[in-house]
């Protein structure tokens, strides 16, 4: 069965690529103009639309790691892998009816500033110092998932020998240069009023490219999703899913996908800086839940059409023979996986038609772009307000304002020197495994920490810093326990380790160390949710 492939087309695609970059730019320059205050530049003057916000969050997680990697995904775990969304379930009931009605009673830029108030400084810059790792290597991740995939679609090769390793590097690291040299520009002009608002044109445009997958595949070859499941279950290569293991180093069990990301959900929406600035950018409790309402119910859809995009693909490089992903039946587990991870930018490079490619394209680059504006913002709010300026009132808005400039353009450029190192360690992993050992050791801990602060009223910083710091620990002995112990341990239970280890230690210490202060213990959940804070709790480092 012949299917048609689409012309190259490459002046269209280019010229749609740069009027979308170009748009960008002036979106974060007409934001930048009414710009005041760093209120304005980190959280919108706490009046963006609920809705809005809600999707920028889902495209701020999603980028391109998520949108490339499960279509690969789908390949080695099949729908099993879906299991993982059972979390958004959990979450809801956590993020709606403790999350929520306590940070709103709270008028905070950093995440963190909590920290003092609840503990000391010493603990909220312990924090912050952590969630700029945390975003570090994800942004990172990020920007070179997009600029491989962007590499592949464009065939962009530099060097003498295009088909050589040395031109592969080049093309990669010239892309890797690109994108985060326009995300710099555009970063330090448009605050998060900007990338809410662009995060939106993004999501749209990859709802878009996953359904118009779809329907090629299903017109071009007459099937069904029906005929690509059952094509599926043919795959010699497909992992076992099963339901529970006692093997903590199985890596597809379906209890350790779900365990893992219901955690890495709660700790995103409790702890992670990018999904609590996007909620202090609304108006008030009500938006706030509206947010993550509409943020679950977009993740839902476009997992779902994302996983089935997987089983289309391999529908038709199986079946139908397509000229993609070539490798994704080889014996070597390493160019099998980086087989699965290329046929979607393959198909696009291959089989989307001019102009309608372009916007793919633009989409991917924006989906990096926005992932950097994310970090970048995030990064700078917390070494601003948590590291530099703890008090705002001796400074002019003005100079406030060109700081966080600055300093948003230092962290651009930071993403972009690690993003250039990590591509080198990366070539011979997944991308979901990428995510999950890069980073997510020093989610699990941040979340023990907040959890800490709000629920264990005998916590102190004497407790929670060790507590974190072995936390932290136990992170990264879990996520990199192959390499330094000889044993395998699923990456989906990194957080969950790291975070149960860090409220174990942090519990019973608390029963051993100093009492806390009657003010600190007024800053918990429940004081906190049922009389107001203590004192007035407005930002203090803006």
């Amino acid at each position: 069965m012949a299917v048609e492939q689409s012309s190259l087309g490459g002046a269209v695609d280019y010229g749609i690529v740069a009027a979308y970059v170009l748009g960008m730019l002036v979106v974060g320059g007409w934001v930048a103009r009414r710009q005041r205050s760093t209120e304005d530049f980190f959280v919108g003057s706490r009046r963006l639309p609920s809705w809005a916000v809600g999707i920028s969050l889902l495209a701020s997680m999603f980028s391109t790691i998520t949108y490339l990697g499960l279509p690969g995904e789908m390949f080695r775990s099949g729908v099993g892998y879906l299991i993982r969304e059972v979390g958004i379930v959990v979450t809801f009931v956590v993020v709606w009816f403790v999350l929520v009605p306590f940070y709103s009673r709270l008028r905070l830029t950093s995440a963190y500033e909590y920290l003092e108030h609840r503990f000391n400084y010493a603990t909220r810059a312990l924090a912050s110092l952590l969630c700029c790792l945390l975003l570090m290597g994800w942004m990172a991740v990020a920007v070179v998932t997009a600029s491989r995939a962007l590499v592949e679609i464009m065939q962009w090769r530099l060097g003498w020998d295009p088909a050589g390793e040395a031109a592969q590097d080049s093309s990669i690291q010239s892309m890797i240069l690109l994108i985060g040299g326009i995300s710099l520009v555009y970063t330090t002009l448009g605050g998060l009023r900007a990338v809410v608002w662009t995060d939106v044109v993004q999501f749209a445009v990859m709802l878009f490219g996953a359904i118009y997958c779809l329907f090629f595949v299903a017109w071009s070859t007459d099937s069904t999703p029906l005929d690509w499941w059952h094509s599926w279950k043919s795959y010699p290569y497909r992992d076992a899913t099963p339901w529970w293991s006692w093997d903590v180093g199985q890596r597809s069990s379906l209890s350790f996908i779900a365990l893992g990301m219901t955690f890495w959900m709660l700790c995103t929406h409790g702890a992670n800086q990018v999904a609590l600035q996007r909620y202090f950018a609304v108006s008030d409790l009500r938006a706030a839940r509206r947010t993550y309402l509409v943020n679950a119910v977009a993740n839902l859809a476009l997992v779902g059409l994302l996983a089935a995009v997987g089983y289309a693909l391999f529908y038709l490089v199986w079946e139908v023979r397509a000229p993609l992903g070539k490798g994704i039946a080889s014996d070597h587990l390493a160019e099998r996986v980086a087989a699965q991870d290329s046929v979607f930018p393959q198909f696009i490079r291959i089989y989307v038609p001019p102009g309608m490619r372009g916007l793919v394209m633009a989409a991917l680059l924006a989906a990096a772009m926005s992932t950097i504006d994310s970090g970048a913002n995030s990064i700078a709010t917390l070494v601003l307000t948590d590291l530099i300026v703890r008090r705002s009132t001796r400074y002019p808005a003005r100079q406030l304002l060109r700081w966080a400039r600055i300093t948003t353009a230092v962290a651009s450029f930071a993403i972009i020197l690690f993003s250039l190192g990590l591509y080198h360690v990366s070539k011979t992993t997944d991308i979901i495994t990428l995510c999950q050992k890069g980073f997510n050791c020093y989610l699990g801990p941040l979340g023990g920490l907040l959890c800490l602060a709000l629920f264990c009223r005998k916590a102190t910083s004497a407790t929670a810093i060790p507590a974190v710091l072995v936390g932290v620990a136990a992170g990264v002995a879990s996520a990199y326990s192959a390499e330094l112990f000889g044993i395998d341990y699923s990456t989906h239970l990194v957080i969950p380790t790291a975070f149960f280890v860090t409220i174990a230690v942090g519990w019973c210490t608390s029963w051993l160390g100093g009492r806390p202060t009657r003010q600190q213990t007024q800053w918990t959940w429940w004081q906190v949710v049922r009389h107001g804070p203590p004192v007035e709790a407005t930002s203090e480092g803006l």
